[in-house]
């Protein structure tokens, strides 16, 4: 699945909030060179889905926001921060894929272990600082047990969903740093759909001995594959229903028990220099993204004190390991692809026939259930709308309007599907995607005209 910064940044437009510059930026980590940008996060663990692009008051708690540096990385599902790259592979040490997570990046000093600078530099002893990473907030939505991982509304739960035999359908429940919580409280069913995705049947979940996780049983006249199904699941009582669409098209096979990770470690010195460019700004819902600015060289760490925040005492490690790193990479591979307009046709034609080309994947992604998969084409699908939207000048002024309108909401339903893809909402993921493809029909009749 995607990095959650995708689904923070709807948070924000959802909520009115300007979001000027990049989170998905990647940037060498010599002094003078470009770094992450700071964005700015709600102390609070259960509130760390506030992000601003500026310091400011947590509208939920009140409290001030801080600056933390936001990368998005690769490392090992089971070795963690041993091994964090930039770019996609196998992990060294077990072979297994390496999967995106969302990082925070700081450093420190050997002086000051509990302290995170915000910058690199040297440190007191004019030693490298140390770069650190640390897992954050719905960085990882990776599921843990081969099945589906969605968001809770709350922003906080997160459940996976397996099935990994017939007639059996297991819940894992997990926090907003996808650690493993109790199911204490909750209470749920699981319900069969139809074509229709109209409810035919339902099951009570039952929570298991471990405690960790949620069963329901299936008869065996409706538990067979592909199975459309979807988890009712209240938090605590009183509350409504959190609903996650589940469509299994095969059974989920639990990954090999991992074995015990070695403790977080940190490297010896700075990363090597190595430029690094800017990842497009956010694209807003009118206009087509215009490159991040570059950023004003870091001073010297002498000439001005680094930002600083509050650093929890660290746990014991037994263990020291490097970081291996790798070459640097702008942003997923796939998502650079889909968005790469240089690889876009040049000609109103062209764009028109791409346009429905990739309008066309999202319709068959979304009509097979693949909620984890369809915000790509999606993206891809905005990249071109915004493409054409360049050549608005070239249609009669009465179509110019009708054109910038179908952009915009084109724009604004990818972001949609992007955000319910991640919690799981099927029925919202077809509302946006109904809207999305009358917006792309209009798009291609003004222009056809």
């Amino acid at each position: 699945m995607r990095s959650t910064l995708a689904a923070l940044i709807v948070a924000l437009l959802a909520l009115g909030t300007p979001l000027q510059r990049p989170v998905h930026v990647h940037a060498e980590q010599a002094a003078g060179a470009q770094l992450p940008p700071l964005v700015y996060i709600c102390p609070m663990p259960e509130d760390a889905e506030i992000m601003d692009d500026k310091p400011g008051k947590c509208p939920k708690c009140g409290m001030d926001l801080i600056p933390i540096r936001l990368d998005s990385k690769f490392w090992c599902p089971t070795h963690q921060t041993v091994v964090v790259r930039d770019g996609p592979g196998k992990c060294p040490l077990d072979q297994k894929e390496l999967v995106q997570v969302t990082l925070s990046e700081f450093w420190t000093c050997a002086d000051k272990p509990d302290t995170k600078l915000l910058e690199p530099g040297n440190c007191s002893n004019g030693r490298p600082r140390a770069i650190k990473y640390e897992l954050a907030a719905h960085g990882d939505h990776n599921p843990k047990h081969g099945g589906m991982l969605f968001m809770a509304s709350d922003a906080w739960h997160h459940i996976e969903g397996v099935y990994p035999q017939p007639g059996l359908f297991r819940v894992h429940f997990y926090d907003n740093f996808t650690k493993p919580m109790a199911a204490k409280g909750f209470s749920g069913s699981v319900v069969l759909l139809d074509k229709q995705n109209k409810e035919v049947a339902s099951y009570p979940l039952a929570i298991t001995r471990n405690g960790q996780t949620m069963e329901a049983r299936i008869p065996a006249p409706q538990s067979s594959l592909p199975l459309n199904a979807a988890v009712k699941v209240k938090f605590k009582a009183g509350e409504k229903d959190n609903f996650f669409n589940f469509p299994f098209a095969k059974l989920t096979v639990d990954p090999v028990p991992p074995t015990p990770a070695p403790a977080a470690s940190t490297s010896t010195a700075a990363r090597p220099a190595a430029p690094r460019p800017a990842a497009p700004a956010v694209a807003s819902a009118t206009a087509r993204p215009s490159p991040a600015p570059a950023a004003t060289p870091s001073p010297a760490p002498a000439a001005q004190a680094p930002m600083t925040m509050p650093m929890p005492a660290p746990a014991a490690q037994t263990a020291q390991a490097p970081l291996i790193l790798d070459s640097p990479l702008n942003m997923p591979p796939g998502l650079a692809d889909a968005t790469d307009e240089t690889k876009l046709p040049k000609d109103v034609a062209g764009l028109l026939a791409e346009l429905d080309t990739r309008a066309s994947e999202v319709a068959k992604l979304v009509n097979a259930g693949e909620l984890a998969q369809v915000w790509l084409p999606a993206m891809g699908t905005k990249t071109v709308a915004l493409m054409l939207d360049t050549h608005a000048s070239a249609l009669p002024e009465r179509q110019r309007a009708a054109a910038s309108a179908a952009v915009k909401q084109i724009v604004m339903a990818s972001w949609e599907i992007d955000n319910y893809g991640d919690l799981g909402n099927l029925q919202k993921i077809n509302d946006a995607h109904r809207r999305l493809a009358a917006a792309v029909q209009s798009l291609k009749a003004l222009y056809a005209q």
